[in-house]
């Protein structure tokens, strides 16, 4: 069975971003990590892109998401301060998908990253995904790239770097691949809260 993800990308309006900010940290993100199939856990701040908040979870599987554990805490029985905060996310998107290559790899840890871009593309094929390994053999400072197939159909590319860099490089790296154009590409760093 592949190794599945979850994603969710989300901005809070600005009144709400401190508390938004204490949710996740105090309640939200140490739930989810408890659960069964959780495997590892990173939240990011956007640099370049939109929205601003993404969290990423690797999974066993997608079936993770599947087992009464997590259907104990989402949805209808999420807690009271989950369902007062999430209907003011604007942006939310949760993208639930396989991974692709390579293989079984979990995420690094955040530790050890400086950068993340995160690309989406419609429709990718088998010569997309060709594309994008050539480009990242070649990518200076690229320490993991990791691809993954939504239950759309999308290709999502996970790019991880040792190094700060620009958006200028991710973006002539990754704006197309072998033919398909990122629907969405955005560059990040590691959620640090002082």
């Amino acid at each position: 069975m592949s190794k599945g993800l979850l994603l969710v990308a989300m901005e809070p309006p600005a009144a709400f971003e401190e508390e938004f900010n204490d949710w996740y940290d105090s309640e939200h993100f140490p739930q989810r990590c408890g659960l069964p199939g959780f495997e590892s856990a990173s939240r990011w701040v956007c640099l370049s892109g939109w929205p601003r908040w993404l969290a990423i979870y690797d999974l066993n599987s997608v079936e993770a998401l599947a087992t009464p554990e997590y259907a104990a805490v989402s949805g209808g029985n999420s807690t009271p301060w989950s369902k007062r905060l999430l209907p003011r996310m604007i942006g939310r998107r949760r993208v639930v998908a396989e991974q692709l290559h390579p293989g079984s790899a979990l995420a690094l840890p955040v530790s050890e990253v400086a950068r993340l871009c995160v690309a989406q593309y419609p429709g990718a094929d088998d010569a997309a995904i060709e594309a994008l390994l050539q480009v990242a053999a070649e990518l200076d400072g690229l320490s993991q790239l990791r691809l993954f197939h939504d239950t759309a159909g999308a290709l999502w590319l996970l790019a991880t770097f040792s190094r700060p860099l620009g958006f200028e490089r991710v973006e002539a790296a990754f704006t197309m691949a072998g033919g398909h154009g990122a629907k969405l590409l955005n560059l990040y760093a590691p959620y640090r809260r002082d």
